[in-house]
């Protein structure tokens, strides 16, 4: 086999480079404890009112959705961009952030079930379960040992943790519905609060040039 020379990248490459790294990597590292990745004491991450097994991969999606942000507002730095369209992009994220963010407190009480898991130090520490209902729903299949009407908490509590059990007596099209719309408005909330401290930053920056 003949070696081939490999000419270096060009300084546009090399640049291109530590760009995709300094966005893709060095924005996920900095905001690790906001994403929920690194513990932060007397600082719960929103993430972590979500199951765990949810939270290994909406951590790094969201890390890439927001170092995408961070690429939207550092091209918005550099184009002639007017006060006004700045303040009318800042007022329709935070209409997107409080609407997001209002809409997942009122139904996360009807998708999730918080089983408890023991006490950690001096307070009870909790499991997030999706059911996608607040209650059993019926008519149930002869595997579920649980009651129509009974409360969330106590069938995942009965049944136990174990993804086959729960599916089986609260259903997968109901679950897997439940587990997309928190999803999205997890993404959404992220997004948005990421966006609108960038725009800020921005208008920060027009006032002061």
């Amino acid at each position: 086999m003949t070696d081939v020379a490999i000419d270096p990248p060009t300084a546009t490459a090399k640049q291109l480079v530590l760009r995709i790294l300094g966005y893709g990597v060095w924005v996920g590292i900095a905001l690790a404890p906001w994403l929920g990745k690194l513990k932060v004491r007397l600082f719960s991450a929103l993430i972590e009112l979500y199951p765990e097994s949810l939270q290994d991969w909406l951590i790094p999606v969201s890390a890439a959705l927001v170092g995408m942000i961070v690429v939207v507002i550092d091209f918005a730095t550099n184009e002639r961009t007017s006060k006004a369209a700045i303040r009318r992009w800042f007022i329709a994220t935070v209409i997107v952030f409080v609407s997001t963010l209002l809409t997942l407190v009122w139904i996360y009480p009807d998708l999730v079930a918080r089983v408890e898991k023991g006490l950690e130090g001096d307070r009870m520490a909790y499991l997030a379960v999706v059911t996608g209902t607040p209650e059993v729903p019926g008519p149930l299949p002869a595997k579920c040992k649980c009651t129509p009407g009974d409360p969330a908490e106590q069938c995942v509590g009965d049944v136990g943790l174990k993804p086959a059990n729960v599916r089986t007596c609260f259903g997968a099209v109901r679950i897997n519905r439940a587990t997309r719309a928190l999803t999205l408005l997890y993404l959404a909330v992220m997004a948005s609060f990421a966006g609108a401290v960038g725009l800020g930053g921005l208008q920060w920056k027009n006032r002061s040039m």
